[in-house]
């Protein structure tokens, strides 16, 4: 309860110095959309619908690595659709939506829950290569380089924690703390690296269409920082737990790293959260939807089979 509330102080608080912002450089900004270049919108849009697609691949791959393979499309579906719980105060909703789910469908809780924590963790190492790929763009620019750069940080310790020396001992405690309940083997590091690697994709995609957004909008940009900004304040957002969907952090992380103006800064990412918003709203509404759809077929079917019999 307390982690809640704390959560929701930190959102609404950085929310308020966001709006207070906008509205401060509202002016300004409001000429900046009215004239904004749809064809950079939209194709910023595009590369992040397909940058969260790589997301649901990188469970869709972790499934697999733990004996669990699935059909991508149906882990597509239960992915985008228990993402909705993001939104929802507390942070786990989206792990138990999407294990929920992929338990429904015919994995074990063990597996399709320690899976989605997993790749939850290395998505945001994945992000943390991202990163050291658009690091050299900052120097390149001249430009002071400052704490955001302790975002590196993740990616030495994301590869020493996957390795079998002390990802094994870590599985071994949880199968004792869980009383056998969940017990996996760590895969080979091989095949941990691979499946972060599946995760940048992500990352390189979420940072060009902040690009796009920010060159439909009119604004001057450095590209290189305004895409780490993009990743590191995504990377902030989600590793701040008590807060939904990183409300207000995401923004306020973007707006102090990107170079940009702060008035520009916080029309890009609030045009930005709106895009992902949307895109959540979209893409788990229609999985939700072929879900139920996929159920009652089945039923159907079966009723059908009984029928015959």
């Amino acid at each position: 309860m307390l982690l809640r509330i704390l959560g929701l102080a930190i959102a609404v608080t950085a929310v308020a110095v966001c709006v207070r912002t906008l509205v401060l450089e509202w002016p300004r900004i409001s000429g900046s959309l009215a004239s904004a270049d749809l064809r950079w919108i939209a194709s910023g849009v595009a590369c992040a619908v397909v940058g969260i697609w790589f997301l649901a691949v990188l469970w869709h791959r972790c499934l697999a690595v733990f004996g669990s393979p699935t059909a991508l499309s149906s882990t597509t579906a239960w992915f985008f659709a228990g993402e909705l719980g993001k939104y929802l105060p507390g942070g786990i909703w989206p792990v138990v939506g999407r294990g929920e789910l992929a338990h429904r469908g015919g994995v074990s809780r063990s597996v399709a829950y320690t899976t989605t924590l997993l790749s939850a963790g290395l998505m945001c190492v994945g992000g943390a290569i991202a990163c050291v790929l658009f690091t050299p763009f900052l120097f390149g620019d001249g430009l002071h380089l400052g704490p955001e750069l302790l975002i590196l940080l993740i990616l030495p310790i994301g590869l020493v924690l996957v390795h079998p020396a002390v990802f094994g001992p870590i599985l071994r405690a949880v199968d004792r703390a869980s009383k056998g309940r969940v017990s996996l083997a760590a895969p080979p590091w091989g095949r941990m690296v691979g499946l972060i690697l599946v995760a940048v994709p992500t990352w390189v995609l979420i940072g060009v269409s902040s690009t796009l957004v920010t060159q439909g909008l009119g604004f001057d940009q450095q590209p290189g920082r305004v895409a780490f900004a993009a990743v590191a304040a995504w990377i902030v957002g989600f590793l701040c737990i008590p807060v939904p969907a990183g409300a207000g952090v995401r923004e306020l992380v973007f707006v102090l790293v990107s170079g940009l103006a702060a008035g520009p800064a916080v029309a890009v990412a609030a045009l930005s959260r709106v895009m992902f918003v949307a895109i959540d709203a979209v893409a788990g509404t229609a999985s939700l939807l072929w879900l139920r759809t996929g159920r009652q077929t089945a039923s159907a079917d079966r009723s059908v089979v009984v029928a015959d019999q």
